[in-house]
């Protein structure tokens, strides 16, 4: 695959527009297609170079876009532990009731 500025551009606009819409799907589908962008270049040290001002930018949006993903996993983790924590509540009433101690 041949790897040229413009589409290099285009990726780091996507993933910028994308981590900040919070649009996780696409992070991820244009993540797989940066990793595959660079695995071609690896091969062509001569274009990585010529491409370099590009590949530095795409890569500080990359890294944004990652520690955004962070963010929010922790976020989902926190927020799926609230939930935990009211569903053992909810199981309590269920235990108490099972055992006989509501009056009906």
């Amino acid at each position: 695959m041949k790897v040229n500025n413009t589409q290099i551009r285009q990726l780091t606009v996507q993933l910028n527009q994308s981590y900040k819409r919070k649009e996780w799907q696409a992070v991820r589908k244009i993540d797989k297609e940066i990793y595959t962008m660079l695995a071609d270049l690896k091969g062509q040290p001569a274009v990585a170079e010529s491409l370099r001002r590009d590949i530095l930018q795409l890569k500080k949006v990359h890294l944004a876009a990652m520690t955004a993903c962070e963010i929010e996993k922790e976020h989902l983790g926190q927020m799926l532990a609230k939930f935990q924590n009211q569903r053992e509540g909810v199981s309590e009433y269920q235990q108490v009731e099972m055992a006989g101690g509501f009056i009906r």
